[in-house]
């Protein structure tokens, strides 16, 4: 007797964080049919690769009504991998030469894995 695969029913899902991982969670979600909605605390896609150059006004955080900031980024931040090792497997991280915007080097700045996330969530 052949065992029968029963297609799962769709659902209404949460995803919290637009970082990478938000993102492909997101998608792969998407893919499987669920209605899928995105939760980010920042005004855009990217998590902890969105640079500002704003710093909590209480580091230690003694004040709780502290100046809050989400962001580990520094502003010369390269990766420590090469983007290839970065990159989701089915939506490469390649260099895009032509475009002055862009760091084409192989361990390239937050900006450039930034802008990649953006034209990943652009893309799916």
């Amino acid at each position: 007797m052949q065992p029968t695969h029963h297609q799962p029913a769709s659902r209404h899902v949460a995803v919290i964080g637009a970082g990478a991982g938000g993102l492909v969670a997101a998608r792969e979600l998407r893919r499987e049919g669920h209605k899928v909605v995105v939760f980010e605390r920042g005004d855009q896609v990217g998590g902890t690769w969105v640079y500002t150059p704003n710093v909590e006004s209480d580091p230690i955080g003694l004040d709780p009504n502290r100046t809050r900031v989400h962001s580990s980024m520094y502003q010369s931040l390269r990766t420590n991998l090469p983007r290839e090792a970065m990159g989701f497997r089915d939506y490469p991280f390649v260099a895009i030469e032509e475009d002055e915007e862009r760091d084409p080097r192989r361990y390239p700045g937050h900006r450039e894995v930034l802008m990649y996330l953006k034209d990943f969530a652009i893309e799916f």
